[in-house]
C-alpha cells in the first residue's frame, strides 16, 4: 500500500510509514452480510401450498412444485449456509402428489356433479308439473263453462303480459310467459330451464267443456335428465325413464301406463 501523506510505498502490515513516519490506518474487513432468510421462508411456503393442494386444488400444487424446486436448488448450492432443505423437499413432493391426485379426483367428482345436476333438473320438472295441475284446477274453477285450459298458451299471459293483474279465459295469466309461451298450443312444447312441457286435452263433451288433460314434461336434451313425466286431472305424477320424448303424450291413457312417482 501507499502512504497517504508522502505517497511512499510501505508494506501492507506496517503501522507507520517507513519514509515519513506517518501513522497508517489499518483496514478493517467489512463484515459479511447475513445470509438471506428468504429461501427458508420459501421452503415453508412450498410446504404449505403442497398441503393445500392435497385437499383443495391443483392451483396450490403447481406453485408448490415450482417454489419447492427453486428453493431446494438454492439451499443445496449454499454449502450449508441456508437451512430448510427438508421442508422444501417435502413441499415439492406434496406438490407432485397433489397433481397426481387430480385425475382421480375428477373421475370421482365429475360423475357425482352430473348426477346431482340431473337430480336437480328432474326435481324441478316434477315441481313444475304439480304447479301446472294447480293452474288447471284454478282455471276450471274460474271458467267452469270451459273446463280445463286446452294448452299452455291459454294458461299463460298472452300478449297482454298480465299488465292489468287479471287474466281472461284466453290468456289466464296463471303461469309465466316462459312456461306459457305463445307457441305452446296443443301438442307443442314450451321450454323452461332444462325441460320441455306441453298440455294436450281430450275431446270436449257435448257442451264443449274440456274434462281431462295430459301434461307431459321431457328433458330438453340427453344431458338434462333421464326421466320424462306426465300427469292428468288425477294429479298423480308419473314417470318413464329413457331418452327425451319426440312428441308430447296424446292421451290420458298413455300417461296412466307410466309408473307413479
Amino acid at each position: 500500500m501507499f502512504c497517504t501523506k508522502c505517497g511512499g510505498q510501505v508494506p501492507d502490515d506496517a503501522p507507520t510509514c517507513l519514509q515519513c513516519g506517518a501513522q497508517l490506518q489499518s483496514k478493517t474487513p467489512e463484515p459479511e452480510a447475513p445470509p438471506s432468510r428468504e429461501p427458508e421462508g420459501n421452503a415453508m411456503a412450498s410446504f404449505v401450498l403442497g398441503i393445500l393442494g392435497l385437499f383443495f386444488s391443483i392451483f396450490a400444487s403447481i406453485p408448490a412444485i415450482i417454489l419447492g424446486h427453486r428453493t431446494y436448488s438454492e439451499i443445496k448450492k449454499s454449502s450449508g449456509r441456508l437451512t430448510g432443505e427438508g421442508i422444501a423437499l417435502a413441499g415439492l413432493v406434496l406438490g407432485y402428489i397433489g397433481t397426481a391426485l387430480l385425475p382421480i379426483t375428477l373421475l370421482i367428482a365429475i360423475p357425482n356433479w352430473m348426477h346431482s345436476r340431473l337430480v336437480v333438473n328432474e326435481s324441478g320438472a316434477v315441481k313444475t308439473v304439480k304447479g301446472l295441475n294447480e293452474a288447471q284446477d284454478t282455471y276450471s274453477t274460474t271458467y267452469p263453462k270451459a273446463g280445463y285450459a286446452p294448452d299452455l298458451a291459454t294458461l299463460g299471459p298472452g300478449p297482454s303480459m298480465c299488465l292489468s293483474g287479471e287474466g281472461t279465459q284466453k290468456d289466464a295469466c296463471l303461469i309465466d310467459e316462459q312456461l306459457g309461451c305463445a307457441g305452446g298450443t296443443s301438442s307443442q312444447w314450451c321450454t323452461r330451464e332444462q325441460y320441455k312441457y306441453s298440455i294436450v286435452t281430450q275431446k270436449p263433451g257435448d257442451a264443449g267443456i274440456i274434462t281431462d288433460y295430459v301434461i307431459t314434461a321431457t328433458p330438453a336434451s340427453q344431458d338434462s335428465g333421464k326421466r320424462s313425466y306426465c300427469s292428468t286431472k288425477d294429479k298423480i305424477v308419473r314417470f318413464l325413464e329413457g331418452p327425451p320424448l319426440p312428441a308430447p303424450l296424446a292421451s290420458v291413457e298413455e300417461c296412466k301406463k307410466w309408473k307413479a312417482w
